[in-house]
C-alpha cells in the first residue's frame, strides 16, 4: 500500500517528529503541507495529514489543503495532531 503523510509543524516540530516516526514504521513519504498539491495525492493509496492544535483546531494549512482536495473512491485517509501542554501540566479550562 503506498503511503503518503502531510503535515504542518510549526512551533516546536513535535508533529513532523511523529510524522517521521509513522512514516519510517509504514514506509510512507512525507511532505510539508506547502508542499502538497491537489494532483499529488491520486498516486497513494493511503493519506494521513497531520497537524498540531492551535486554540483548539487544527492548523489553517492542513484544514485548508483537505477543503481543496477532491474526494475519491478507494482511498484511505487518517488524521492525528499533536498538543503542547503548559508548563508539562495538563490544564483543564
Amino acid at each position: 500500500m503506498k503511503t503518503l503523510i502531510i503535515y504542518t509543524s510549526i512551533h516546536h516540530g513535535n508533529t513532523e517528529k511523529i510524522a517521521r516516526a509513522m512514516a519510517e514504521v509504514l514506509g510512507a513519504k512525507l511532505m510539508r503541507t506547502h508542499e502538497a498539491g491537489i494532483n499529488c495525492i491520486s498516486e497513494y493509496d493511503l493519506i494521513g495529514f497531520g497537524s498540531g492544535i492551535y486554540f483548539g483546531k487544527y492548523h489553517r494549512n492542513i484544514l485548508n489543503l483537505m477543503d481543496k482536495l477532491p474526494l475519491q473512491k478507494n482511498k484511505k485517509v487518517f488524521i492525528f495532531s499533536t498538543s503542547g501542554m503548559r508548563n508539562g501540566i495538563f490544564q483543564l479550562p
